[in-house]
């Protein structure tokens, strides 16, 4: 007679369903004492969130005609370096994204929203069945952190007003004078000066003192210029009150923070957010997919490790912002 081969349990097939659905590596889910399957992957608690906020909500995918959009991405992809004259370390929209994320910070501050920065294996007082029948001696627990933001960093931001006011009008000021402008928090100070006398000269490691003969072409002076500065051993760092820590690229901030709006207001699926019309393209793989669907998330391997890997670092930016950083605390891990 031949073998007879039985059908797997309904509980192995949910199990693996569950491991691929929720991108978790099958040797940790038999890592001894782990119990992953079954485990809630909330990200914050209360697990859904209702924003009231007029500006916390999915930034759209698309481009406008304005040269600043609070909605969706700048038609001009060089986001302006130079505004009125004076240099920004960064594009005017990392700085806007700063703003996003600090104004959802203050509504989850509000509602006394937790993060769920990590899981932590606990250890149970007395082993019991998990719902798939196995025995278990262990746990895994959320370790929650609350999003507070630091008054005391953002004194000059007006931050009282933030929630309902938009960046534009924060950035530039409103019209007629009744809102101040706060653009120049991140301005660095003139990385030249004209030194009047000797004794203004300051015995600082990090200044030159060049002489320039001014019958000479401009060109000239500038080329001379870059070629000492070239020649010698300088740190780059910004001197902005406000620098932005980091190499951020502007459509990946917004497709983590799109990612990080919809796990917290909505029950969908992963693999429902990635196939949603909010993300934009980038080098992490977002474009066509295999139909030529565009704006649909193209990753490799599963939904959840997909969505992982722009939640997590959108978790990082918003609680480096609660405590007076952007894209993320050079000074702090927080997972």
């Amino acid at each position: 007679m031949g073998t007879t081969h039985s059908q797997p349990s309904i509980n192995i097939i949910e199990m693996f369903r569950f491991i691929v659905d929720c991108g978790v590596d099958s040797s940790f889910v038999d890592q001894q004492n782990d119990n992953c399957y079954g485990l809630d992957m909330s990200h914050s608690y209360p697990k859904t969130i209702e924003l009231s906020y007029k500006f916390n909500k999915i930034i759209k995918q698309g481009k406008s005609n304005k040269l600043y959009s609070d909605e969706i991405a700048s038609r001009d992809r060089s986001t302006f370096f130079n505004i009125d004259g004076k240099v920004l370390d960064k594009p005017i929209q990392i700085y806007r994204m700063w703003y996003r994320f600090l104004q959802l910070a203050l509504e989850l501050e509000e509602q006394k929203v937790q993060i769920v920065t990590r899981y932590e294996t606990v250890k149970l007082p007395k082993k019991r069945k998990d719902q798939w029948g196995k025995m278990r001696s262990s746990e895994r627990h959320p370790v929650l952190q609350k999003v507070k933001v630091n008054r005391k960093v953002y004194d000059a931001w007006d931050i009282e007003t933030i929630p309902t006011t938009s960046f534009d009008d924060w950035w530039f000021g409103k019209r007629g004078g009744n809102y101040p402008a706060h653009k120049g928090l991140f301005y660095p100070d003139a990385s030249i000066a004209v030194l009047k006398k000797k004794d203004d000269w300051v015995d600082n490691p990090n200044f030159t003192y060049i002489r320039v003969d001014k019958r000479r072409r401009m060109n000239d002076v500038v080329n001379d210029l870059r070629m000492i500065l070239t020649e010698q051993d300088r740190n780059i760092e910004s001197l902005s009150a406000f620098p932005v820590h980091g190499y951020p690229n502007i459509n990946t901030l917004i497709n983590r923070y799109n990612a990080l709006i919809l796990q917290l207001t909505t029950k969908l699926q992963d693999k429902e957010m990635l196939a949603s019309n909010v993300f934009r393209v980038t080098k992490e793989g977002m474009g066509d997919n295999d139909e030529g669907n565009d704006g649909v998330y193209s990753y490799g391997g599963s939904a959840g490790r997909a969505m992982r890997d722009l939640i997590l670092p959108a978790k990082i930016s918003l609680l480096s912002v609660a405590d007076g950083y952007f894209v993320k605390n050079p000074n702090k891990d927080y997972l």
